[in-house]
Parts: structure tokens; sequence; C-alpha cells
């Protein structure tokens, strides 16, 4: 029986640590674990960093489909900087490669909270133009990720409840992916949001939350003497 991710991930624990923490030797195992851990939807940033790492270190042994295995995973954790992080660990001359486009595509949309293109994309009702002009490769970019729409649900919602203080009913179908209304309703109980009789949703009240600060700047004279001698 193969192991399962918390049994592999323990075992590497103990391996990449202090020196041991780049060897090369140790790529095979953590791709496994980063396999198990989109199969098993579960999340380790450091076994991800790890092995973007290690490939910068090690060329010969650099896998492309797991670089976007990675690239994939770490957006599943919105609005954390992981993804950003991963990307710097990518070499300049592979990040433009037509399959980490694909990616990196996908990514500046989530990054910019585009999230109706995105669903759009994934439902297959955009039409191809000059940014995308084969839409329907995506979707099965993400198909293989387990949990990575309900990831983008959750995000979406994460931004609707720093950005919105009342949102239409039908707006936010729009940017959670035209979810069934038993669905949404689901979400919104989850982030507190209160159903309203004309079809609209209650977020928060953002002006509660608003701090007002008072900013006090002190100047000596003499700091100021330039500026009165310019000014004569």
């Amino acid at each position: 029986m193969p192991p399962s991710f918390k049994e592999l991930q323990a075992e590497l624990e103990e391996e990449i640590q202090g020196v041991n923490r780049y060897n090369p030797n140790n790529i095979e195992k953590l791709e496994l674990c980063i396999s198990l851990m989109i199969k098993e939807n579960v999340y380790n940033k450091d076994i991800l960093l790890t092995v973007l790492k290690l490939y910068q270190l090690n060329p010969a042994k650099y896998n492309e489909h797991v670089v976007c295995q990675v690239l994939l995973k770490t957006m599943m954790v919105f609005p954390r900087n992981d993804y950003a992080l991963a990307k710097y660990l990518i070499d300049a001359n592979r990040i433009n490669s037509p399959e980490l486009r694909k990616v990196t595509d996908m990514g500046a949309l989530l990054e910019s909270c585009n999230f109706g293109t995105f669903w759009r994309i994934m439902r297959g009702d955009y039409k191809a133009d000059d940014k995308f002009k084969q839409p329907q490769v995506y979707p099965a970019v993400i198909e293989p990720i387990v949990g990575f729409e309900d990831a983008m649900r959750n995000f979406a919602c994460q931004v609707i409840n720093v950005t919105f203080q009342t949102i239409d009913k039908d707006e936010l179908l729009r940017l959670l992916g035209n979810i069934s209304e038993p669905q949404m309703l689901g979400y919104a109980k989850v982030y507190k949001w209160e159903p309203k009789a004309d079809g609209t949703l209650f977020i928060q009240n953002h002006e509660d939350t608003i701090k007002s600060r008072n900013i006090e700047e002190k100047l000596r004279f003499e700091q100021c003497l330039g500026i009165f001698r310019s000014a004569a």
C-alpha cells in the first residue's frame, strides 16, 4: 500500500531540515508528496517551495508538470502570498513556457480578483480574444487539482467580505461561479451574510470597522529656514 501524505510528510520533515534541506536526493520523494497533496486536498507550503528551490539548484531534475502543480496548489490559499513566493523561485527563462503560461494566466486573473472572467473560462463561456486565444485549454489545467474550485469560491467570499456592504444575489452567484442558490446560501451562512427580501445580501457595515488615525508631524524651526529663505 502506498504511503499517505501524512506518513510521507512526517518522514520528509526530518529529511529537509538544516543542511540536508536542499539535498537533490529528496526531489523524487518531494514530488510524490506533492502528488499526494493534490489527491488528498491537503497543503504544506514548506514542501512546495522546497521542491522549487531544488529545481533551481539542480536544473537537470526540473519537472515542469510538478511546477504547474505547485503553482496551482499555492493559488488555493489566496489571499496569502504563497503563489507570489512560488513564482519568484522559477527561473525567468522557464516561467513563460506554454504550459506555465496557462497556469500563470489563471493566476493573474485570480490575483486581480477577476472572478467573473475566471468562471466564464472554467465553464466554457468565454469567447477567444487577444488575451485568451484558446480559452478551452484552461479548464483541463485546473481539473486534476482536487478542491481547486471550492478554494476559489472561498477566496472570492473573503474578497466580497472586505469589499461589499451589500451585494445583489445575482452578482454574488456570478462571482461564485453560477452555483445554485442553496449552495450560495450555504456560503452566506458561513460568512454570516444576511439575505434581504429585495434580493440583496447584507455583507457588513464597513463604517463600523474603520478606525481614524491622527497623524501629527513635528518640524523644528531650523528645518524650515531653507523654505523661508527661498520664499524671501
